[in-house]
């Protein structure tokens, strides 16, 4: 992989606020981390597929093969949790306590000592004698702090997806001993959920369900039954376009013969339906997501129709309207070009098989990636810049590598981050 080039598209990802030194601590140190990982899961009898796959065309935005998906076994008896604590039991050297969240941090001597945390039977203090490392997981499932610091991305989602626990605990324990943070602050969000016919989404929507196909290249149009942007973008380009647009969302639409066209479209990372070239199973096959679709069509998020402008009905939108984007962007798709938006021909799709369908589309949140300002090493930084003693921060927690988007098309990338900073922090801290 070419490195530089790397680096240039996450810089360009986010729109320069970011530190490329810690993306390149993440080129330089994930490899090793990915063998470790592939050893570990190897002794449970767990192969580590690469989802490599060939650009087999030109387009918009590049595609950058870092994924890797464990072949779990089918009954669920293992999994990445499952796996990595009985590894970290077995050594002897790890102590795991559930239900105990960190109240706060230690500080002796401008040095951060250990934590408080409080568990069923009262507080509980642990002393750190080389170091603490915060990793929490961010603040994705405190919906007042997310209305607080990210009032956008609340209007842009309605289905949230983070894990239990993400209550911004730890950058506010770090804050407090005087880490800075992300003065830029922004989410993950994919545009696969979907809504009642009569919702316009947001945060307290309430009746979101999980739409998987929603980032691939449809024809979407706004309330108005109008085309707005390239739909060939990255997963939440689109939502931050609907913000601008009628109730901030946006519907999408497809025809009789979508199995088709899904597979036309050559889609990498986790909006891949079909095998990667190298035989590694995409995160959900098209099986899959075709159930989850008729599970939307029975709940009435997923509209049905003989024709365009009944379909228009259904949805809310101005049949006449529609009827004309509709009749566009299959002109487009016979020309094989798109002189609207610029979508690539090979992502062109008609609607003209009945029947139709169509689904209000807006986000879903999977985590917060604004966090604690840290340097190359994982240390917590103050606002002059000087590291604070004994604290380091990962993951969620972190910050300076994400703003603006998340970089979807480097499949991974947070999950990747975070182990091996993880890693390499414990690493570090072990050899003292």
């Amino acid at each position: 992989m070419d490195a530089i080039a790397y680096l240039r598209d996450m810089d360009h990802y986010a729109a320069g606020q970011c530190n490329l030194a810690l993306h390149k601590v993440w080129l330089e140190r994930s490899g090793e981390t990915i063998d470790w990982y592939e050893n570990v899961l190897s002794s449970y009898g767990i192969a580590l597929w690469h989802e490599a796959a060939e650009e087999k065309h030109e387009v918009n935005y590049r595609h950058w093969a870092t994924g890797h998906s464990p072949a779990w076994p089918v009954d669920g008896s293992l999994d990445g949790f499952t796996v990595l604590t009985d590894y970290a039991e077995k050594t002897g050297h790890v102590t795991f306590r559930y239900q105990t969240p960190m109240v706060s941090l230690t500080v002796e001597n401008d040095r951060v000592t250990g934590a408080i945390g409080q568990g069923a039977d009262g507080y509980i203090r642990v002393n750190a004698s080389k170091g603490v490392l915060v990793c929490t997981g961010g603040y994705a499932a405190n919906l007042d702090l997310l209305k607080q610091l990210q009032p956008h991305t609340t209007s842009i989602y309605a289905y949230n997806s983070a894990q239990p626990g993400c209550e911004g605990d730890g950058i506010k324990a770090c804050l407090r001993v005087g880490a800075k943070m992300d003065e830029t602050h922004s989410s993950m969000l994919f545009d696969r959920a979907s809504v009642p016919a009569d919702s316009l989404g947001g945060a307290d929507c309430g009746t979101a369900m999980v739409f998987w196909m929603g980032s691939q290249p449809w024809l979407k149009v706004n309330l108005n039954g109008e085309r707005f942007c390239n739909e060939s973008g990255t997963y939440d380009f689109i939502l931050h376009a609907d913000a601008s647009q009628p109730g901030n969302i946006h519907v999408c639409l497809w025809d009789a013969d979508w199995q088709t066209y899904a597979q036309q479209f050559d889609m990498h990372g986790c909006s891949r339906m079909f095998p990667f070239d190298n035989g590694a199973a995409p995160n959900l096959p098209i099986e899959v997501v075709t159930a989850m679709n008729e599970e939307a069509l029975k709940a009435g998020h997923i509209q049905q129709a003989d024709t365009i402008e009944e379909l228009a009905e259904k949805l809310g939108l101005p049949a006449e309207a529609l009827a004309k984007t509709v009749e566009r962007n299959n002109q487009n798709y016979d020309n094989q070009r798109d002189d609207d938006f610029g979508k690539e021909p090979f992502r062109l799709s008609p609607v003209r098989k009945p029947p139709f369908f169509g689904v209000r589309t807006t986000g879903a949140l999977l985590c917060t990636m604004d966090g604690i300002v840290i340097n190359t090493q994982g240390q917590a930084l103050r606002e002059d810049g000087s590291a604070i003693e004994g604290l380091y921060v990962t993951g969620n927690d972190s910050g300076g590598y994400y703003s603006m988007t998340y970089p979807n098309l480097s499949t991974g990338n947070a999950c990747g981050r975070t182990v091996t900073f993880a890693r390499m922090i414990a690493q570090n801290l072990a050899a003292q």
